[in-house]
């Protein structure tokens, strides 16, 4: 198995939000890979989770990459909400409900993003086939999006098998980052499968509040490492 760094994103979703100072005070410290930052309209999601306040918010207060995760119908407006994005931001989206997703991924691009699509689960593989090309991750979720604490669904490590034999055949590297129930025990096998990014919240580092943060962030990552060895 590869000695290659797994990147790490926590979700801001899963902290209070008056403990959104202390928790990336934890996550600069802890030297994480990024901040995943969910957004849901409650129309493709039953759900309404963070809007251009809170990105404002964890903009003014850190430099640190910000994983954006549109849950929304017309991700392509969303988009355009979240610009000028800044060195090392990423956006993914839900390919399905998009208009034109290999459009919106060029777009990303310019702009100096990385450009991810999501599957979710029930969602076909083959959204990565036909985008190989302007892709640079894919974001697998691991439960159904919207809400969390869900448990894994039966077929997902399979998923992640079939998606990194996809982006084996492309010209350039493509991430494949999981998101939902990534406890070690789940993580473990998810980079077994071909993950290189788990994104983690209540299930893991996220558990005990900001303050405990960057030791249980540690031991996760120090576990996961372990089992690759």
């Amino acid at each position: 198995m590869s000695d290659e760094k797994i990147d790490i994103f926590p979700s801001i979703m899963c902290g209070k939000p008056w403990e959104l100072k202390e928790y990336i005070q934890a996550f600069e410290e802890a030297g994480v890979s990024g901040i995943h930052f969910d957004v849901m309209d409650g129309h493709y999601v039953p759900n309404i989770m963070l809007g251009m306040d809170d990105y404002q918010a964890i903009r003014s207060l850190t430099s640190l990459p910000l994983d954006i995760h549109v849950m929304t119908t017309n991700p392509e407006g969303f988009f355009n909400y979240f610009l000028p994005l800044s060195k090392g931001d990423r956006f993914c989206f839900h390919p399905e409900v998009c208009k034109q997703p290999y459009r919106l991924l060029e777009k990303i691009r310019r702009e100096g993003a990385k450009a991810g699509i999501v599957l979710s689960p029930g969602e076909p593989v083959s959204y990565v086939k036909e985008c190989l090309g302007v892709l640079d991750f894919v974001l697998i979720m691991a439960v159904s999006p919207g809400f969390a604490g869900q448990t894994m669904v039966p077929d997902h490590l399979s998923k992640i098998s079939r998606v990194h034999a996809l982006v084996s055949d492309a010209d350039h590297p493509i991430e494949i980052v999981i998101d939902g129930n990534t406890t070690v025990a789940h993580a473990t096998k998810m980079v077994g499968a071909g993950a290189t990014g788990l994104v983690i919240g209540t299930s893991s580092a996220m558990a005990e509040g900001p303050g405990a943060f960057v030791d249980l962030y540690h031991d996760y990552t120090n576990r996961i490492s372990d089992s690759k060895n």
